[in-house]
């Protein structure tokens, strides 16, 4: 029989399911067909009653995001945490213990941080030794729910999330620096942008710009590209809706207005595709399309993020010089004006080969078998 791999998660944002199936292609593309690998989401799986808060997430982000950031900082407190989880475990504890025992995995992987110091404990409850791996989807700024010293192993992303990780209580010799784990598809593609352009019936040589606002299509985007619009730039653009359908559908309606070539997509799984494509990203500062966008070596425009969750993601783009930050449509306008016509670009993608990670998941999945 072969050894089970079991992923935790929850849907809480797009994030933690994309980090969970990113490192189980990773496993698959290494050794094929030579494991077992499960993903479950907690909440959903162990516990209606949490589950309704989990899925309270997506419409607080979307209806009020300083509430999001007010409760994320509250949130950030070892006691307050502490008695989260005290409160919690009644509700939990024993179907995520019955949950482990049926499924028997030789390894736990988490993605989540609300989950970790629960499997800790639903592990102690099953009697059995189970190795337990914490993937930590924050790249730079951690929230302290993450840190479970009783893991076996915790993956950071960067040497500034080590150090918060050490400070906030996990042991140094547990923690490893990989990276973010982004889908093999990510780095294992075509190099050529021109005949990738071919292919979807856009003009090979022309500046490409690829305008995306995560899974819900956020941030200003049709604005952006009404200021685009106005502008007299030379490009063409590549529009990534999400399941915003409603700025799908009037894009679509309305694309004869726009001066430039331009391909319109709702919700894909072709981002990877489209981004070999592309020249340069608009995107939200969502964790796991930066590391994309990086390992596809596009220079990033952030034009939307989360209070408290992605606000380092913005200021590590801006530290290591490796994109730029706009709310303002107009102002996003100059900057691709700035970027692509000064020596910046070339800047820019020199600093990308310097902090990309694009293997991550690879090496991730490698640390995994260390287990089994």
């Amino acid at each position: 029989m072969k050894k089970k791999i079991l992923y935790l998660f929850s849907d809480t944002g797009g994030g933690h399911r994309s980090a969970a199936i990113a490192i189980m292609r990773a496993v698959e593309h290494l050794r094929k067909d030579a494991y077992a690998q499960e993903m479950v989401d907690v909440f959903a799986a162990c516990s209606g009653f949490l589950n309704i808060f989990a899925k309270l997430y997506a419409p607080v982000i979307k209806y009020s995001p300083k509430l999001w950031g007010q409760l994320y900082y509250w949130l950030d407190d070892e006691r307050k945490l502490e008695r989260l989880e005290r409160v919690s475990r009644p509700f939990i504890l024993k179907e995520l213990t019955k949950l482990i025992l049926e499924k028997m995995p030789s390894v736990i992987v988490s993605v989540h941080p609300l989950v970790n110091h629960l499997t800790v404990r639903a592990i102690k409850e099953s009697g059995l030794k189970i190795p337990f791996v914490v993937v930590i989807t924050d790249p730079v700024t951690l929230h302290r729910a993450w840190i479970t010293p009783e893991v076996d192993l915790c993956i950071v992303a960067t040497e500034e999330a080590k150090k918060l990780a050490i400070k906030y209580g996990m042991p140094e010799r547990k923690l490893k620096v990989i990276g973010m784990p982004i889908d093999p598809k990510f780095f294992l593609r075509d190099q050529q942008k021109q005949m990738a352009r071919k292919k979807d019936h856009l003009q090979p040589r022309l500046f490409t710009v690829l305008l995306m606002g995560g899974g819900e299509g956020a941030g200003k985007m049709y604005e952006i590209i009404e200021a685009l619009n106005k502008s007299e730039l030379k490009l063409q653009l590549i529009v990534i809706a999400g399941r915003n359908r409603q700025l799908e559908a009037k894009l679509k309606r309305n694309v004869h207005r726009f001066r430039f070539p331009m391909r319109i997509y709702g919700f894909t799984d072709q981002v990877h595709e489209l981004m070999a494509e592309s020249d340069l990203i608009i995107t939200k500062a969502g964790p796991g399309t930066i590391a994309e966008a990086l390992a596809m070596n596009l220079p990033i425009i952030i034009t939307s993020w989360l209070p408290g969750q992605e606000e380092g993601n913005v200021e590590f783009v801006v530290r290591e010089n490796v994109g730029r930050v706009s709310r303002d449509p107009k102002r996003v306008v100059e900057l691709i004006k700035e970027i692509k016509e000064t020596s910046q670009f070339e800047k820019m993608k020199q600093n990308i080969k310097r902090v990309a990670r694009p293997q991550a998941a690879l090496d991730i999945a490698r640390q995994i078998f260390a287990y089994l």
